[in-house]
């Protein structure tokens, strides 16, 4: 086993539980103090903690790798020059089980959109576990950590970095959400990107059971072709004239929404909790799966409505401020465009401005952020980028390529505060009655780093812009 974060003491777990504790090595050569204690407890259980790369690959039947391990890792090429197979621990546990698999792919709304998916499947009787790779919700973080003996299908959340590790894997039913510039530090194109999302569609001339398929997406309208060649059903989604559930109108407040929906046999008119126009594709994807699985619709209906949004998700802050403050996830190009473009539907009509705080967290492909500080300066009245890093890369360095963008842009005002509580608090200062405060690129992440080698401690940036938010109040400011 290659990786020892949530994903990979799953795996472990799972092997030692039907092999036998004996039969597992794992190697995971961080000195953080998660993996140190993981290394304690796995090797307590009886599991072998190789000294070095050669011994741990050494007579190894296959490895596993972690979500987060690239491909090119040096211990993969190594296994791949000695014909060793390599999967995914996604694949490790659809290999180990028989339960049905709902898989819900794409680089944006995934998280939302396999929540919703696994609600549905709950309200229709199917004794559904939600599978995460990144922020687990409810349910587990995991696929190899549902039980063996579980009776029911599985809502799984699939990136594209395990896709790539899985030779054989096809669910019963796969959603694809959309495809826009995200991870090309990983895929190096855009064609390999989208060549990985749909590893969860199609395998050779076999194709998955039912695909849930965005209208408006040039990867889903090809997916739609390739699945219906092989004998696959499709239903599609979105603003496209032909998809089968049309969305023809949404209504959104700072904690709602309203979308109306033209499905193949009529009108669907449904209230939920989820603020914003992404959020109409989401709920269209979640309710075409459940037509495609002939789940009941008013229990569907129901759970639609009443699934609240995930942590950090366009979340509010509210501590009685005259302006709103929000915080989410966004990251990518287009998600960076959805979040402010519903944080101006809202401040417009008041008169009010949108005013941004972001961040990178992330290695990722310098012209993708390029065009991400680019998005967040044209959809922004005053954007304020800062420092914010998950592995403790230096704030000038992890700005790198968002500023250049920003810079080159036309938009809105913009400002540089390295330190990401100086800028929150920078924000909520500028802001006035009627303003929307829009806190990107972290969402419901509990902790950041601080220097690279490993060093790290709280940061909620729901919890400071609440801190700032009283602070400020008792001040009077």
């Amino acid at each position: 086993m290659l990786g020892l974060g949530e994903a990979g003491q799953a795996a472990v777990r799972a092997l030692a539980a039907r092999r036998g504790a004996e039969c597992v090595r794992v190697w995971d050569d961080s000195q953080s103090n998660d993996v140190r204690a993981a290394r304690r407890s796995l090797a307590a259980m009886g599991v072998s903690i190789p000294v070095d790369e050669e011994r741990a690959l050494n007579g190894a039947g296959f490895v596993v790798k972690s979500p987060g391990v690239p491909l090119e890792n040096s211990m993969l090429e190594a296994a791949s020059r000695a014909d060793i197979l390599v999967v995914d621990e996604l694949e490790l546990a659809w290999r180990m089980s028989s339960w049905p698999v709902a898989a819900v792919t794409g680089t944006n709304g995934k998280s939302t959109t396999a929540t919703l998916v696994y609600a549905v499947l709950s309200a229709g009787g199917a004794n559904p576990i939600l599978a995460g790779n990144v922020e687990s919700y409810r349910g587990l973080s995991a696929a190899s950590a549902v039980p063996p003996d579980h009776d029911g299908w599985v809502a799984a959340e699939v990136s594209s970095y395990q896709l790539l590790g899985t030779p054989a894997f096809l669910p019963d039913a796969a959603v694809l959400t959309n495809l826009t510039p995200d991870h090309l530090n990983r895929h190096r194109t855009m064609a390999e990107y989208a060549d990985a999302k749909r590893r969860a569609f199609v395998r050779g001339d076999r194709a998955v059971e039912l695909a849930v398929l965005n209208a408006d997406d040039d990867l889903g309208q090809r997916l739609a072709k390739e699945v219906a060649e092989r004998g696959g059903r499709v239903l599609t989604f979105g603003q496209s004239p032909n998809a089968a559930y049309r969305i023809r109108s949404w209504q959104s407040s700072l904690y709602d929404g309203r979308h109306e929906l033209e499905a193949p046999d009529g009108s669907i008119s449904i209230e939920t909790r989820l603020p914003g126009r992404h959020n109409a594709a989401n709920v269209a994807a979640a309710i075409a799966l459940a037509d495609g699985l002939a789940l009941a619709r008013e229990p569907v209906y129901e759970a639609v409505a009443e699934m609240v949004p995930l942590p950090g998700r366009f979340e509010p802050v509210d501590e009685g401020q005259p302006f709103d403050v929000v915080v989410d996830f966004a990251l990518s190009v287009d998600a960076v465009n959805r979040v402010l473009e519903t944080a101006r539907d809202l401040a417009e009509p008041r008169g009010g401005r949108v005013i941004a705080v972001m961040g990178a967290i992330g290695r990722s492909h310098r012209p993708t952020r390029e065009l991400t500080g680019e998005a967040a300066r044209e959809g922004a009245d005053r954007l304020i980028l800062c420092g914010s890093s998950m592995r403790g890369e230096p704030p000038m360095i992890a700005l790198e390529g968002l500023l250049t963008g920003a810079r080159d842009a036309e938009g809105g005002e913009l400002e540089v505060v390295l330190d990401r509580r100086a800028a929150i608090r920078r924000a909520l200062e500028l802001a006035e009655p009627g303003d929307l405060v829009a806190i990107l690129g972290r969402g419901g992440l509990p902790t950041m780093a601080y220097d690279a080698r490993g060093g790290s401690g709280p940061f909620d940036d729901r919890e400071v812009a609440r801190e700032l938010l009283l602070e400020l109040d008792a001040r009077g400011a």
